[in-house]
């Protein structure tokens, strides 16, 4: 990790850190040790209308998604737009629209409500209005709360890939950037919160978090779990993210339950 470089500028995290006010070096000195930490407990919004659809107050998180990350280059052959006649292109952009449609489909087959697939980021080169594109790079993300939901996609794709190359006479080249596997919630964490709403007379929802949160790296080195809000209309990261401040007060108040059921029985152990 300390050898690490941003994909695109080249600066270390070492730099970076340094840059910020950080010192890599002290690293190991801020290290929490496991045997001094008996849980971690983690409140958050949803980020997704799963909770807001069926208006339940509150959501106890079973496990957090695995992400996985890769860029694809897809190479053509740029020429004039006017004088090249389509039967003669390699167009680089056409086929990573083919790929985009292709991936979508892929994770739709792939099954499951929580599994999901984004390209969000495209850049076209050389990027003109009278040239055939010539090379596009885009960012593809599979999200899945399990290995086999992410393996059962990539496999689509990769026949869509094949395809796509013998059929636009295309290269495309894939560089894996992340591949972060899911994280289980503990179930002494889980049983905690589920008791908290229970007693509390709250409706509650079992579910994955399919985005990332603290409590993944917090499950390597410790009991971790989560509790989730609603967000209104299942908006986040935009202006109209919120959450009800009477959903909040219950959240507050079985996070508070959970924590001392968690206190009474992890003592007992």
């Amino acid at each position: 990790m300390q050898g690490a470089v941003h994909i695109r500028t080249g600066v270390s995290l070492r730099d970076a850190l340094q840059a910020a006010g950080g010192d890599l070096d002290w690293l190991d000195r801020a290290r929490l040790d496991p045997a001094g930490v008996s849980a971690y407990l983690e409140c958050h919004i949803e980020q997704g209308k799963r909770l807001w659809s069926r208006g339940i107050p509150l959501g106890v998180v079973t496990a957090i998604t695995g992400i996985y990350r890769e860029e694809v280059v897809v190479e053509g052959e740029a020429n004039h737009a006017g004088t090249t006649l389509m039967a003669d292109r390699r167009d680089a952009l056409c086929a990573a629209a083919e790929l985009v449609l292709g991936f979508e489909e892929a994770v739709v087959r792939g099954g499951g409500e929580e599994i999901v697939g984004t390209i969000g980021q495209l850049e076209v080169r050389p990027n003109a209005p009278n040239i055939v594109p010539g090379c596009v790079s885009l960012m593809l993300e599979v999200r899945s709360p399990d290995r086999e939901g992410t393996e059962k996609v990539l496999r689509a794709f990769d026949e869509c890939v094949r395809r796509v190359e013998a059929g636009r006479r295309v290269q495309v080249r894939r560089v894996r950037l992340l591949d972060q596997e899911a994280s289980r919630m503990d179930p002494a964490v889980i049983g905690a919160l589920e008791r908290a709403a229970a007693e509390l007379g709250e409706p509650y929802m079992l579910l994955s978090s399919m985005a990332g949160h603290d409590a993944t790296h917090m499950a390597r080195i410790t009991r971790a779990g989560m509790l989730f809000v609603p967000s209104v209309g299942g908006k986040s990261h935009c202006p109209e993210e919120e959450s009800r401040m009477e959903d909040i007060a219950k959240a507050g108040d079985a996070l508070l339950r959970a924590l001392l059921i968690l206190d009474e029985e992890l003592d007992a152990r």
